[in-house]
C-alpha cells in the first residue's frame, strides 16, 4: 500500500509540473554564452536509469571516474582519458545465492541499482531496488560481498567510522560491516501513508548518522550501536491537499563545522547544531533536492526551480536567479567560480556562483539529467538518464 502511495504522491508531483510547464511553455531565457566549457570525453554506461527515479551518480575518487547503469553495469574509467579500465555486471555474477536470483528473475533479470555509488575501505557500495547492497573492489572491480536487506536501497550508502549505512525506502536505517556485509544494528523509522518518491542520503559525521526523514524530521543515530542521540522536526504537514501536506526531508544534509543544513519539501531551511539539534537559524525556503556548499555559501534549488545562495552563517540571502523558475531542475554542483544546474531536458545550465548570473548553456542528450553532476578541481562530469557520462573542463 505504501509503495503504491509513493507513487501516487510521485505522480501529483510530476502532473503539476507538467500542468506548469503546460500553462508557461517552459521557455529558456535568451543568454550570451560567456565561457565555453570544453567536453573532454563521453562514454556510454549501459543503458543509464530509463525513466525510473534514481540516486545513481558518479563518483570520482583520485584519478579514475565510475558510475552504473540500472540494469546492473558498474564501470571504472581514467579521469583524464575516459579509457575503460574494468567492467562489472551485476547480473551474471555466479556467486549469487538462490534468493539473489529469485529477485533478478521478478525483475526480468534488471539488478535495479539505484543506490551508489560510494566509496570507503578500498571498495564501492552500491545498492538496489531488489534489496541488496552491494561491495566491490576499487581497483579491480570484483565482488567482496552482497549483502540482502529488507527494501529497497535508493540512495548511496554513507561510509564511515567501520561502518556502511543504507537508508531503505521504508525509511529504516540499517548498519552494515565494510568488510563483509554483516547486518550491525537497525533503526526502524515509521514513514507517512503518502510520500514522495525518494529518500534523504544518510551521513556520517563526528560519530554520528545524520538522516532525514519522510515525516519532516531529521536525527542523528550513534553509529556505534544505532542509538538516537536526538530527532528535530523541520517541516509539519498543513494545508487542504494532499501535495502541500507532503513534508519530506529528501535532500542529503550538509554538515560543516559541527552545523547540520537540511531543508524539506513543503518546509524551511534549517541550520542545526550536530552535538544537540538545537536550531541556530530557520529560513523560508523548501526543497526536495541535493544541495551544495562552498565556504560560506549554501546553493539551493527550490521546489519550483528557483535559485539561491544563502550564508550559511546566519541564513541571509545572497542572491536569488528566477530564470529557470517551474523547469524541472537538478540539484546545483559547484565547479570552480560556477554553479552548474542541469535540466530534465538535456539541458546544463552555468551560473556565475558570485552573482547567479547566466554565463552558458549546452545542450545534451535529450533524455535529460536528473541528478547532480560532480566535480572536483579539474573536471565536472554529468549524466543523463540514457546513460551518456560526458566530463567537461573550463580553464
Amino acid at each position: 500500500m505504501k509503495f503504491a502511495l509513493k507513487h501516487a504522491a510521485l505522480a501529483l508531483i510530476s502532473l503539476t509540473l507538467i500542468a506548469c510547464s503546460s500553462k508557461d511553455k517552459l521557455v529558456l531565457p535568451d543568454i550570451e554564452n560567456r565561457i565555453s566549457p570544453k567536453k573532454v570525453w563521453s562514454m556510454q554506461v549501459g543503458d543509464g536509469v530509463g525513466h525510473y527515479e534514481s540516486g545513481l551518480k558518479p563518483l570520482i575518487l583520485d584519478d579514475k571516474v565510475f558510475m552504473a547503469s540500472r540494469e546492473g553495469i558498474v564501470v571504472s574509467a581514467d579521469l583524464a582519458t575516459g579509457k575503460r579500465l574494468w567492467t562489472f555486471d551485476l547480473r551474471q555474477n555466479a556467486q549469487v545465492s538462490a534468493w539473489q536470483k529469485l529477485n533478478l528473475s521478478w525483475s526480468e533479470g534488471n539488478a535495479r541499482i539505484a543506490g551508489g555509488i560510494s566509496q570507503g575501505y578500498g571498495k564501492l557500495f552500491l545498492g538496489t531496488e531488489n534489496g541488496e547492497v552491494v561491495a566491490l573492489d576499487a581497483v579491480t572491480g570484483s565482488l567482496v560481498w552482497r549483502a540482502q536487506v529488507p527494501g529497497e536501497v535508493l540512495v548511496s550508502p554513507a561510509v564511515g567510522d567501520g561502518f556502511v549505512v543504507v537508508k531503505l525506502g521504508t525509511g529504516t536505517l540499517l548498519a552494515l560491516n565494510p568488510d563483509d556485509g554483516e547486518q550491525r544494528w537497525v533503526f526502524e523509522n515509521e514513514q507517512p501513508p503518502l510520500t514522495i518518491r525518494g529518500v534523504s542520503e544518510p551521513v556520517i559525521e563526528s560519530g554520528g548518522v545524520i538522516y532525514g526523514n519522510a515525516n519532516g524530521r531529521i536525527g542523528v543515530l550513534l553509529v556505534d550501536r544505532g542509538f538516537q542521540a536526538w530527532e528535530e522536526t523541520v517541516a509539519t504537514p498543513k494545508g487542504s491537499t494532499d501535495l502541500s501536506r507532503l513534508v519530506d526531508v529528501d535532500a542529503k544534509p550538509l554538515v560543516v563545522g559541527g552545523t547540520v543544513y537540511t531543508i524539506a519539501f513543503n518546509g524551511e531551511l534549517f541550520a542545526l547544531d550536530l552535538r544537540s539539534g538545537q536550531q541556530s537559524w530557520k529560513r523560508d525556503y523548501a526543497s526536495f533536492r541535493n544541495m551544495a556548499i562552498s565556504g560560506s555559501v549554501i546553493y539551493l534549488v527550490d521546489s519550483e526551480g528557483r535559485i539561491y545562495a544563502v550564508d550559511r552563517r546566519n541564513g541571509s540571502e545572497i542572491w536569488s536567479q528566477t530564470g529557470l523558475h517551474k523547469h524541472f531542475l537538478t540539484g546545483p554542483t559547484v565547479y570552480k567560480d560556477y554553479l552548474v544546474i542541469g535540466d530534465s531536458k538535456g539541458h546544463l545550465h552555468w551560473f556565475d556562483r558570485n552573482t547567479g548570473d547566466f554565463v552558458a548553456r549546452q545542450s545534451f542528450d535529450d533524455s535529460g539529467f536528473y541528478r547532480e553532476a560532480v566535480a572536483n578541481n579539474d573536471y565536472i562530469v554529468v549524466t543523463t538518464r540514457d546513460g551518456e557520462l560526458v566530463l567537461l573542463q573550463t580553464p
